[in-house]
């Protein structure tokens, strides 16, 4: 089983009352626009797929077995209800027919660290989120992505939801070390631009600079020794 990030757009106006996390959706194709993924709880339709979301009805269309999970809630700044988040499993030991990328699924990890930066004082600023907005546009454009309008705000929101621990980080960079090195001095440039932009590093946010300077270190030094060795 594989699973894959995405959400749910278009809300109605009851569906924050009527779905709960861990609740399965069913997806369905609109008979008046093919290209409209509907998203379905109880037998009401709660919202759509994004459109750019392709990959969503080319598996309908494919007829692969899949699971839809409600996983969460993501609210905007003003505390409104912008997106139902989803996951999709697609169920099933052969290849994937189709390429499936997303920001959160491609570097999500990375605001992931960005945000542990971020959020060290407990809130994420303004400035500090549009930090985070700039690198992930950067790299989603970096690794071809074509993004849907907004996709990159809810994936700093999504980020700052699951704040990774030092644990976390490590396996992350230990990731990263093996399948994206280039991204690891990324990482740390955009890390100190959220340190740094609200013109002081607090003492913790120097705490968790320490901490994660290090590990990206070591990372970049395994990197390069694992590319030296062929």
């Amino acid at each position: 089983m594989r699973t894959h990030p995405c959400v749910v757009v278009g809300l109605a106006l009851d569906a924050a009352r009527s779905v709960r996390e861990g609740d399965r959706l069913t997806l369905a194709r609109r008979p008046q626009d093919e290209d409209i993924v509907a998203c379905i709880h109880d037998g009401q339709r709660i919202g759509h797929i994004p459109p750019g979301r392709i990959w969503v009805a080319r598996l309908l269309t494919e007829g692969a077995h899949h699971e839809v999970t409600v996983t969460g809630f993501d609210t905007d700044p003003a505390g409104a209800l912008a997106h139902i988040e989803i996951a999709i499993s697609i169920i099933g030991d052969g290849p994937e027919r189709s390429v499936i990328r997303s920001v959160i699924s491609e570097i999500g990890d990375e605001l992931r660290i960005l945000a542990m930066i971020g959020a060290t004082d407990g809130r994420l600023e303004p400035a500090e989120r549009g930090v985070m907005e700039q690198f992930a546009s950067v790299r989603a454009a970096e690794l071809g992505l074509e993004t849907d309008p907004g996709e990159v705000a809810h994936a700093v929101r999504w980020a700052r939801r699951h704040v990774p621990n030092v644990l976390d980080v490590a396996g992350i960079v230990k990731r990263l070390t093996k399948e994206r090195p280039q991204a690891l001095p990324l990482i740390w440039e955009a890390c100190m631009l959220v340190a740094e932009i609200d013109g002081r590093i607090a003492p913790e946010e120097r705490q968790s600079m320490t901490t994660l300077h290090a590990l990206l270190e070591q990372g970049m030094s395994d990197a390069k020794r694992n590319t030296a060795g062929g």
